[in-house]
């Protein structure tokens, strides 16, 4: 009896052996990547195959990206994305976007890149990685006349001042003790045609734009003391799109090197200020 249940015993490993042996081989997931970086590795291929990178920007801020009297998207960051666009061998698709929700859309893919004056932080350093091209800071914009007599951000203390929602400007603020009250708002604009009413003392706002508004509105505001909060300003890309970064990095320093971007500056601003 215990023979016979010795042998059956060998028998069934010897079957269990065997179907283990005949099992289909099952595909390694030990070298697959996660999150950002596995699904964003693919995209400058992926733009290469349909001809097309598209580009996520918030359209109200001139001269950097806004809208012409008929309504075309124009500005130095569409005339800058076309050159690095041409660079990539590419076509261009801009997707417009409310700037606080901005690095949410480029992480749900609703655009490859942003290209849209915005300034590297540390902050944001943490959700996208950045191509760099060059710095910029804030600048304080006040009435003409500048009738409170603001010269510098230690004179905004006691003061309403006025900032773009999820802006530089809102961090640069931020960091001000003794503001009597910071008034955010979604549009560039709207800060503006809320000085112009008197509901804000002054609005920090990025130089380029800041400035632009100066030679638009002449007589109405201007800028008061010198820049601060210089910092340089980047494309922003998913993390993990490293081949794209690295695509980018090497078109943009093509278009510096070539004169491209020096042109692009002097027809908006009058100046080459990507060599300040």
């Amino acid at each position: 009896m215990k023979k016979a249940f010795t042998i059956l015993f060998i028998v069934a490993l010897a079957v269990m052996a065997a179907a283990c042996g005949t099992q289909p081989d099952l595909p390694d997931t030990s070298k697959n990547t996660k999150g950002a970086k596995a699904s964003g590795s693919d995209t400058l291929a992926q733009i290469k195959e349909k001809g097309e990178i598209t580009i996520g920007m918030d359209d109200t801020l001139p001269p950097m990206e806004y809208r012409n009297d008929k309504n075309e998207l124009i500005g130095f960051d569409i005339d800058f994305a076309n050159a690095l666009a041409k660079e990539l061998g590419v076509k261009v698709k801009f997707v417009p976007s409310a700037w606080d929700g901005i690095i949410p859309g480029l992480d749900a893919k609703r655009f490859d890149i942003i290209l849209s004056s915005m300034n590297v932080t540390d902050e944001r350093k943490k959700k996208v990685d950045f191509v760099e091209y060059f710095g910029v800071g804030q600048i304080l914009a006040v009435k003409a006349g500048n009738p409170l007599n603001i010269q510098s951000i230690e004179d905004v203390k006691g003061k309403v001042v006025g900032v773009q929602l999820g802006s530089t400007g809102e961090t640069a603020v931020n960091s001000i003790d003794g503001i009597k009250e910071v008034k955010k708002y979604d549009l560039t604009t709207d800060v503006f045609n809320d000085m112009g009413l008197g509901r804000v003392d002054a609005a920090v706002i990025g130089e380029v734009v800041g400035r632009y508004y100066m030679t638009t509105k002449p007589g109405v505001f201007e800028v008061t003391g010198e820049a601060f909060n210089v910092q340089p300003m980047g494309i922003a890309v998913r993390k993990g799109d490293t081949e794209l970064k690295d695509a980018l990095e090497k078109a943009v320093q093509t278009v510096e090197d070539n004169g491209t971007l020096s042109k692009i500056s002097e027809k908006w601003f009058g100046s080459d200020i990507t060599k300040q």
